[in-house]
């Protein structure tokens, strides 16, 4: 079959980056470009958010041309004035034009627009070039009412979780396509489980409020009044320095100081290197989350995924069986959960090897990858 020629827009790319969403996208441009595909990365340059990603040995061609109309901040993402984003849009549009012209893609792979904005989509579906546009936060970057209505735009939704919340938000979801991104897990698996002879509990995302990071240190606090032995890792970056002096300050205060380190924001192959000397990994968000990309790399790696389960995250494991979930913002039920995992060893590492074989069955990159593929060649043959 014919390569495809795929421009593919996003606002960060990595080493920039803030979160999964962005590392899930380099991952789709870096599995297409091996499969032979002409692939072309147009995003920004925003150096602000540089990180310590390693990549990969072969990687597409990144054009990092483009200016965001806006930033993240401690305080939550904010727009610059109408009149800079105004420019900005005008300026980013004149760079896109000519890039289409001298590239000529067959289709486009929008990932994460926000501060984008969506005249650079409504632009490449105005030349006859299809969009499809692979949503994984709960909002594709615009309102409903300026959703494109186009046979040639259709979304990807990471959950199905996310595909019924755009349904009943009004964006126009009748052609979505529902593809887990999948995770590297061929890289992260471990025949051998980590050892469970005490837990040694693992936290890997961003250390922010809405991720649940002080619901989980709240949960350590009771196992260290209870007396359950553990040591626990906090993994992820932040862009609110003072929520983590905050989490600092707690653990100083129930002298747990000992038992709980911070690492900062980890490479894979640093991720890769944690999930070795663990045994559990807690996802304790507190939003309803798109995925969770982190819960399948360490279930590959033989960790026990112990979940809030909110929104997409809970299409991961099936309780009991291959996880355990806990109550949202419960600290107490996180606890609980936590605490029994050793008194019923034989039961822990069942669930463990269960959820391991999950994550390697139903969440490889190869299966999404497929289905990416699938849905880019059927866009781009109906432009023709």
């Amino acid at each position: 079959m014919e390569k495809l020629k795929i421009i593919i827009l996003t606002n960060l790319y990595p080493p920039q980056l803030i979160g999964g969403y962005e590392r899930a996208i380099a991952d789709c441009a870096r599995l297409l470009h091996d499969r032979h595909h002409q692939v072309l990365v147009f995003t920004s340059d925003t150096q602000d958010y540089t990180t310590n990603y390693t990549k990969a040995d072969s990687e597409p061609i990144v054009q990092r041309c483009l200016s965001l109309g806006g930033a993240w901040t401690n305080r939550g993402p904010y727009w610059f004035s109408p009149e800079q984003v105004a420019s900005l849009t005008q300026k980013n549009q004149q760079i896109l034009t000519q890039e289409l012209l001298t590239f000529k893609p067959d289709v486009c792979l929008a990932g994460n627009i926000d501060f984008l904005g969506l005249e650079l989509l409504e632009m490449i579906l105005v030349t006859g070039i299809p969009v499809a546009h692979y949503v994984m936060n709960a909002s594709p970057g615009y309102v409903p009412e300026l959703a494109p209505h186009s046979s040639q735009h259709q979304y990807i939704t990471c959950s199905n979780w996310l595909r019924q919340h755009l349904q009943q938000r009004g964006y126009p979801t009748e052609t979505t396509q529902v593809i887990y991104p999948g995770a590297a897990v061929e890289e992260f698996y471990q025949a051998e489980l980590p050892s469970q002879t005490q837990l040694r509990i693992a936290y890997a995302s961003l250390v922010m409020p809405y991720k649940g990071a002080d619901v989980f240190i709240e949960a350590l606090s009771l196992l260290h009044a209870a007396g359950v032995k553990f040591r626990a890792t906090i993994a992820g970056g932040t862009i609110q320095p003072e929520f983590v002096q905050a989490l600092y300050q707690f653990i100083e205060s129930e002298g747990m100081e000992e038992l709980v380190e911070f690492t900062g924001a980890l490479s894979r192959q640093e991720l890769k290197q944690l999930y070795r000397t663990h045994n559990v990994l807690v996802f304790p968000s507190r939003f309803q989350e798109p995925f969770g990309i982190s819960q399948i790399e360490a279930m590959a790696a033989g960790l026990t995924l112990v979940t809030s389960g909110t929104g997409g995250a809970g299409e991961i494991i099936e309780h009991g069986k291959s996880g355990l979930l806990f109550e949202s913002e419960n600290c107490l039920d996180l606890a609980e959960v936590l605490s029994s995992l050793p008194t019923d060893p034989a039961e822990w590492e069942a669930i463990t090897r269960k959820g391991q074989q999950r994550a390697m069955l139903e969440f490889s990159q190869a299966r999404a990858i497929e289905q990416l593929e699938s849905v880019l060649y059927k866009l781009a043959a109906s432009s023709r």
